[in-house]
């Protein structure tokens, strides 16, 4: 008897722990997740949208997803930025009624006008792949400036109010959601960057991770000005559009002809090439500028002309040597004619003096050395002269020499040459003092002794 009650009363139990969890627990969510569904101002999943309308009495705005792609097709056509509209679509589903102010006003235009009804100021559209949704459309602000008055299409027409700050979220122009990057590329898939019109010739080649110069001049460049180049114009927006269909006087008048500087871009293994022109300034110190992949011209910011007008010189590394210093185990340092010093690097890292023999080296002196030399910028730059240069460095691996770094003084300016080179580099003197040395400031002076003391 006990056996059987016990049964039963863990059956009972069994089925109030079933209860609470499927009423309660799993129930009581879904009744909340009903609840917050019910709020919102539309229910749907941001992938399946397909057309989004943003319908004021000026005009509408329309973009559609076309072959995965966002596309502006209303008032102009034109490729849309795909966050932008992303974001307007998460606002769109974040946005929840506040409260209702009238139920069911479908009949009631007096009171549609009292709360800016009959000519909203916004209507919004959104189209799935199973249809379009119910409008929403956006009146006048409440007298307290923190709800704006909405009413949406459909069965239950009513009048309801969100927070103000939601309508500004969605109060967008066309030029908020097109695409507004003055060229839509990655720096890090650019191989080769060419620049031609008045501000000169360039051409630039990528070669591993660093960037060589090929006009108009052969020299490396510097990566990290060229990096930086690239990287402005991948995050650069346009200002404004000012033309949507300029015919070629009106291209002429923008400057955007044979005055024009252009700069044109190969990207990836396809070398797909994307083109940039910039035209004249307008009164705000702008410039007109145009994307060749698109008709429209547009106004971009001084910043980045001034970086894709740079002269020569900027884009060029202003590093004479690449010293992997790891590498270097020998330094033969000259005045002229003459050897100075010898010395060697031995396994632990220790520099020792071959030349004059017998003597100790400063270890840190000569590494010092060694990054004083990989340090180096050149202020400016001439064609070599080559010649017995007054100081000589070479630098070695294994009795190889890897770097032979010549100085000449010329007019008063000190120039670095190397071999293999048909540049010269003019270095500030300042820097150069660092390298220009003596012998015994190299030396190791040994300790004195002690004359004094009495051995016992």
């Amino acid at each position: 008897m006990k056996l059987k009650t016990n049964i039963i009363i863990g059956a009972i139990f069994a089925l109030l722990l079933a209860f609470v969890y499927f009423h309660e627990i799993r129930g009581g969510q879904e009744r909340r997740q009903a609840a917050e569904r019910s709020k919102q101002l539309l229910d749907f999943n941001e992938s399946e949208v397909e057309r989004l309308a943003l319908i004021r009495p000026e005009g509408s705005i329309e973009v559609e997803r076309i072959e995965g792609q966002w596309r502006v097709v209303l008032p102009v056509e034109d490729g849309a930025d795909g966050e932008a509209i992303a974001r307007y679509l998460r606002n769109i589903a974040e946005s929840e009624r506040e409260k209702v102010i009238v139920d069911s006003a479908d009949a009631l235009s007096a009171e549609t006008a009292e709360y800016g009804l009959d000519r909203p100021r916004l209507g919004i559209l959104v189209e799935t792949e199973e249809g379009a949704l119910d409008t929403l459309f956006f009146g006048t602000d409440a007298p307290t400036d923190r709800y704006t008055y909405v009413k949406q299409s459909g069965s239950n027409p009513e009048i309801f109010v969100v927070r103000a700050w939601r309508y500004d979220n969605l109060d967008k122009s066309v030029f908020d959601l097109r695409d507004r990057r003055v060229l839509a590329l990655s720096k890090a898939e650019v191989t080769e960057a060419s620049r031609a019109g008045i501000s000169g010739p360039v051409s630039l080649r990528k070669e591993g991770a660093d960037w060589l110069l090929q006009e108009p001049i052969v020299a490396r460049a510097s990566t990290e000005v060229v990096d930086g180049l690239l990287g402005k114009i991948e995050t650069s927006e346009i200002s404004e559009f000012v033309d949507e269909a300029p015919d070629g006087e009106a291209l002429v008048a923008y400057g955007l002809d044979s005055r024009a500087v252009e700069w044109s871009f190969s990207l990836g293994q396809d070398r797909v090439e994307k083109r940039l022109s910039i035209g004249s300034e307008d009164d705000e110190g702008r410039y007109y500028a145009r994307d060749e992949s698109r008709p429209q011209v547009f106004l971009v910011d001084s910043t980045l002309v001034q970086k894709l007008t740079q002269e020569v010189t900027a884009l060029r590394s202003k590093k004479p040597l690449q010293v992997d210093r790891d590498r270097i185990n020998r330094m033969e340092y000259r005045r002229g004619p003459a050897m100075v010093f010898i010395t060697e690097k031995d396994t632990s890292g220790v520099w020792n003096l071959q030349d004059p023999p017998g003597q100790k080296a400063k270890s840190w002196k000569l590494n010092a050395l060694l990054t004083d030399l990989q340090s180096l910028e050149a202020t400016g730059f001439a064609v070599a002269q080559g010649g017995e240069p007054p100081l000589g460095v070479r630098l070695m691996e294994d009795g190889q020499s890897l770097h032979y770094v010549q100085f000449f003084l010329r007019d008063g300016e000190i120039y670095l040459e190397q071999d293999g080179d048909s540049h010269a580099y003019k270095i500030d003197t300042d820097a150069f003092a660092d390298i220009d040395m003596e012998l015994d400031e190299v030396l190791q002076i040994p300790e004195p002794v002690d004359s004094t003391r009495v051995d016992e």
